[in-house]
């Protein structure tokens, strides 16, 4: 089980939200831990690679990568919170525009 200290303040807000049960997000850290390079969040996301590229650059609300340090091929890190909580929006929209159908 990870420590609250080493979770970021915005994770520990998520993890307390009513929108994501702690539980499956303690699941997923648990599993991951608090970041995951590309493969982790393809794996998180059940996207394919080509697919996440698309959606990086067409939906701004798919988990942005942060650089590990400064330069133009930096490889990228990305929160697993962020992808969780990108999976749960999909999902909300989805479950909203069916039952407006």
């Amino acid at each position: 089980m990870i420590s609250n200290s080493l979770i970021p303040i915005p994770l520990q807000e998520l993890v307390q939200s009513q929108t994501m049960t702690g539980q499956a997000l303690q699941s997923a850290l648990d599993h991951y831990g608090p970041t995951v390079r590309i493969d982790g969040l393809l794996e998180i996301t059940c996207v394919s690679r080509s697919a996440a590229y698309v959606l990086m650059k067409t939906d701004s609300s798919f988990p942005k990568g942060v650089p590990l340090y400064d330069g133009e091929h930096s490889p990228k890190f990305y929160w697993t919170h962020e992808a969780l909580a990108w999976i749960e929006a999909r999902s909300n929209k989805f479950r909203n525009q069916q039952m407006s159908d």
